[in-house]
């Protein structure tokens, strides 16, 4: 190339690449500066929410299955959706809501693989999804308790840094009763919608952490009035609270049916977990009493995966019609 075309040439590329290089500088401090205007304009409550709803793509769900999307509405909470599947066979032998595990939706994971095998079983299914916590309870959960605080050293941690807690704005307590309420309410709502369609025998499952929030339905007014005839937990994940909690929750509850169905590769014991194996859970639950209790291993993941669905469907089937 010639001298008196290479030098107009460069020049051309440097101005070029000068001008694109303050471009991105001017918009980059554009758009921290628009941020910073938001945050400065929004009022304090705004900046200080915590609480964050992933959601579940229902309505996304409810047009792509339009036949079997249920809406349901519980009381003073917004409305769930819900999908259903008939029984393949009159007469059908009764109705099953399973909670799908958290973070998933009524059509997806287990959960959602487990319908047409329950229905072509001769029960009818309804899935409900189950939204994760609000960030500020997956914090919490996260933390590990704490005694009584030291005002000395409170907002530091062991090295003297300054701790910033997510919890400070809201109060924990009362947003987890909202969310255990909110979810309880469903399943209530589910279990209703079932008797109504004329349903007799009506059994509550809950997949992984969904079993926890099922767990908690012992003592509910749908169990004590006869309307939930079974408790199932399909591969349960229990917080220390809903742990301790079981004995208490299953021996008030009377005579309801149990089924725990867990991975036959899960250990027998595991040491500091309270009451999280299968094993100890039915030991505590034997010595409380509790003889409605039944415990199955299964030969699956400990994590139970879609493709587990049939040989579920025929323990769940075989252990719902042992008590007609």
């Amino acid at each position: 190339m010639s001298k008196w075309f290479e030098r107009p040439v460069i020049r051309l590329l440097i101005i070029l690449a000068s001008g694109t290089a303050v471009g991105a500088s001017s918009a980059l401090a554009q758009e921290n500066a628009d941020s910073r205007g938001e945050g400065a304009e929004a009022p304090a409550g705004e900046r200080k929410r915590v609480m964050i709803s992933t959601g579940l793509d229902s309505q996304a769900i409810a047009r792509k299955w339009p036949d079997d999307a249920v809406w349901l509405e519980p009381a003073e909470e917004e409305r769930v959706l819900a999908l259903f599947e008939p029984e393949a066979d009159a007469p059908a032998k009764g109705a099953l809501v399973i909670l799908a595990d958290e973070g998933q939706s009524a059509a997806s994971g287990l959960a959602g693989a487990l319908r047409q095998p329950m229905a072509r079983a001769g029960w009818a299914v309804m899935t409900l999804g189950l939204e994760p916590p609000p960030y500020a309870l997956q914090r919490a959960h996260r933390q590990p308790r704490r005694s009584a605080p030291d005002e000395s050293k409170e907002g530091a941690d062991d090295t003297g840094s300054v701790m910033i807690d997510v919890m400070d704005s809201v109060d924990v307590e009362e947003l987890e009763d909202q969310y255990q309420t909110r979810i309880q309410k469903a399943l209530a709502a589910a279990a209703g919608n079932l008797a109504g369609r004329g349903y007799q025998r009506v059994a509550v499952a809950g997949i992984g952490v969904a079993a926890g929030h099922v767990a908690r339905m012992a003592n509910s007014e749908s169990v004590g009035s006869g309307e939930v005839s079974a408790l199932i937990w399909i591969a349960p994940v229990f917080d220390r609270d809903s742990s301790a909690a079981l004995t208490e929750w299953l021996s008030g509850a009377g005579q309801i049916r149990v089924l725990e169905l867990h991975s036959s590769r899960a250990p027998d014991l595991m040491e500091g977990s309270g009451l999280r194996s299968p094993k100890r859970r039915e030991a505590a639950l034997r010595r409380e009493g509790v003889a409605s209790y039944t415990r199955q291993p299964v030969a699956m993941a400990e994590q139970p995966q879609p493709r587990n669905a049939a040989a579920l469907a025929n323990r769940l089937s075989a252990w719902l019609a042992s008590d007609r």
